[in-house]
C-alpha cells in the first residue's frame, strides 16, 4: 500500500497532536497547521517519502517524514521562539525549487550542457534531502548537481552514495 498525499497529512496530524499532548519537546509545534506535503525521491527520481511542513505564522515550524506505506520515519522541529519565526524556512525544502535551478545552472556550460528541472531527493539516507538537477552534456546525462538551502555541491550523474539505492 502507497499512501497518496492526503493520507500523509492525516498520519501527520495524528502524530503531532499525540505528540503535543505527551511531549514537551514538541512544545514549538503547538497549534501548528499542517502544509501541503512534499514527495521524496531517490536520485533515480522514484519516490520514496513524503515531507510535510508543520507550519506557524506561514513559517515551517517542524516536518513530518511519512514513509509511503504510512509510518513515521522521522519528526523533527525548529527550536525558536514564536517571537523570532521570522528566521524560519517559509518552504519546508529551505528554498525554492526555482532558486535551486538558478543555483544550479550557475554551475554548467550553456553551449554544451543542458539541465533538467530540479527534482527533490534525498541523497544517500532519509533526511540527506537536496534539489537534485542533473545535466546532460550532447543528450547524456553527465553530473548531477545538488543544491540546499546551506550550499550546491555535484558528482558525476548515476553515482550514489548508498549502494542500496537501485
Amino acid at each position: 500500500m502507497v499512501i497518496d498525499k492526503e493520507e500523509a497529512k492525516k498520519v501527520s496530524r495524528k502524530q503531532i497532536q499525540f505528540l503535543q499532548n505527551d511531549d514537551p519537546l514538541f512544545e514549538p509545534l503547538n497549534n501548528a497547521s499542517i502544509g501541503n506535503p512534499i514527495m521524496v525521491k531517490n536520485v533515480f527520481r522514484q519516490p520514496s517519502y513524503w515531507l510535510v511542513p508543520l507550519l506557524k505564522k506561514d513559517r515551517v515550524a517542524g516536518f513530518v517524514r511519512v514513509l509511503l506505506n504510512g509510518k513515521i520515519a522521522h519528526i523533527g522541529t525548529f527550536y525558536r521562539p514564536a517571537s523570532e519565526l521570522h528566521y524560519n524556512p517559509t518552504v519546508v525544502t529551505g528554498i525554492e525549487s526555482s532558486r535551486a535551478f538558478k543555483m544550479a545552472t550557475e554551475r554548467i556550460r550553456k553551449e554544451v550542457e543542458t539541465a533538467s528541472e530540479p527534482a527533490f531527493v534525498h541523497d544517500g539516507p532519509i533526511g540527506r534531502e537536496a534539489w537534485l538537477v542533473e545535466v546532460s552534456m550532447y543528450g547524456k546525462p553527465n553530473r548531477w548537481i545538488f543544491v540546499t538551502a546551506q550550499g550546491v555541491y555535484e558528482r558525476r550523474a548515476g553515482q550514489t552514495l548508498d549502494s542500496t539505492i537501485k
